[in-house]
């Protein structure tokens, strides 16, 4: 469309036209005809760059529509002075007038302050950057004046939105958004105005020349439409990518439930050990809590204890709730079950865990029964090969066994559980354990009255 009639200064003029078809210098070549298709070509164009959209998410305060009639402005801009450009807002603001009362949303009177100033915008940086910086006869200053004109004018846009629909600057994600794709909405800027300005080195007639043109415009659109259905896929596979990593918590979340309600209604089989792995899971956490340990550590120390005995479900109700004391046969079954849990929850999905965490874990369920000496189960472990987690939990389990009733006797008093706590350091119980959660019971003394060990064990 470099077609329409140059001044000095490069550009398009309305006076021109009526100057020259005063003169009759359209008589021989249909002067005012490729004029009006002209104007027709940029009412296309304006038209297919609003309808090619999609929207950058600000925030939580809703989304920014984007679209290619920024891309249209320049172009008129460049191409025809202020009269195409006028001409092109005219029609965007009658394509949104009709959009706004057909689907019947409010119209917004900050939209059209907008448009006004992103016109103004592109007319003042294209001209100047065409007649003082760079130039639009020289090949090699195409594109930056494509580029910066479009960096500039978005980057009022984004200030000016920002003022207009009192949405920080702050909010993240969304500027770099606008930003990302003027690079290549450049190039097509820059690709259209060399075309056509190779058309004009040809001796061809005006039919022809229009002809190409409209070829051009064609490719023009074409491009800029791959592009918007690239974005809108992105977004869509996003969007889905969402979906299903919110479906996937959901389901992790339900799963770890009914492994928790599967563990509590496991403990029920037996009336004297119901609650049992919330209390152990409770304790766990202040002696972790005592001893320093992150939030996150202590997330997963309470659910290493609210599943530390699930294994129990492999055991046979004739052992796990007899009401006296176990055989040696029978206590061999039972030191099964954290090899059972362990087995059990490998296999399950739990929270957002990673695979350290989940380990952690894991080793809560499995090794809660060692002990320092190396006389626990089921691996007797001895020391620090006992994980750290599984230490604590260790203590926080015999606490609570110790003063909760069973079929065969009555809860103990908390002093004497204490107490047969401190005579099992460094044998049967972690000391640095034992003293945290003596702290927490504020028995604290019990530790102080005890001999001195030799600790087995940093």
């Amino acid at each position: 469309m470099i077609n329409f009639v140059i001044l000095s200064e490069g550009r398009f003029c309305l006076q021109d036209i009526l100057h020259c078809y005063r003169n009759g210098l359209y008589a021989s070549d249909w002067g005012v005809l490729q004029v009006l298709l002209d104007y027709l070509l940029f009412a296309i164009l304006t038209y297919a760059a609003y309808n090619m959209y999609y929207y950058v998410p600000v925030g939580d305060r809703g989304n920014f529509r984007e679209d290619g009639h920024t891309i249209c402005w320049i172009a008129a801009s460049l191409v025809g002075g202020w009269p195409v450009l006028l001409f092109s807002v005219a029609i965007l603001l009658i394509l949104y007038t009709v959009e706004m009362l057909k689907n019947g949303l409010p119209y917004k009177p900050q939209n059209l302050l907008l448009f006004v100033i992103q016109a103004v915008t592109i007319y003042e940086v294209s001209h100047l950057l065409t007649e003082d910086v760079f130039s639009l006869y020289n090949p090699l200053g195409i594109f930056p004046a494509m580029f910066l004109t479009l960096c500039i004018t978005q980057l009022v846009t984004v200030a000016i939105s920002s003022w207009l629909f009192r949405v920080s600057l702050r909010v993240g994600g969304w500027k770099r958004k606008l930003l990302k794709f003027n690079l290549i909405d450049s190039l097509y800027l820059s690709l259209y105005f060399v075309s056509s300005a190779y058309i004009e080195t040809l001796e061809i007639d005006t039919m022809q020349s229009l002809l190409m043109n409209g070829t051009i415009m064609c490719a023009l659109l074409g491009l800029y439409y791959w592009r918007t259905v690239g974005i809108l896929q992105t977004q869509r596979v996003q969007a889905k990518i969402l979906e299903v990593e919110a479906l996937n918590l959901q389901i992790t979340q339900a799963n770890q439930q009914v492994l928790l309600a599967f563990a509590s209604a496991l403990e029920k089989r037996d009336p004297y050990t119901a609650g049992h792995s919330e209390r152990v899971a409770t304790y766990a956490v202040q002696i972790g809590r005592e001893l320093g340990l992150s939030e996150k550590d202590l997330g997963i120390i309470r659910l290493g204890g609210l599943l530390h005995d699930i294994g129990k479900i492999g055991i046979p109700d004739s052992v796990l709730i007899k009401p006296g004391k176990l055989t040696a046969e029978e206590y061999d079954v039972m030191k099964q079950h954290p090899v059972i849990g362990e087995e059990l929850l490998r296999g399950a999905t739990l929270d957002d865990l990673n695979a350290e965490e989940r380990e952690k874990m894991l080793e809560i369920v499995l090794s809660h029964h060692e002990r320092p000496d190396g006389r626990g189960y089921p691996h007797g472990l001895v020391g620090a090969e006992i994980p750290l987690f599984a230490k604590l939990t260790a203590v926080a389990d015999a606490f609570d066994a110790m003063t909760s009733n069973r079929a065969y006797r009555s809860a103990m008093p908390i002093e004497k559980a204490a107490s047969i706590l401190v005579e099992g350091c460094d044998t049967q119980f972690w000391t640095p354990a034992v003293k945290a959660f003596l702290k927490t019971l504020g028995q604290e003394a019990l530790m102080e009255a005890a001999p001195t060990r030799t600790a087995k064990e940093s």
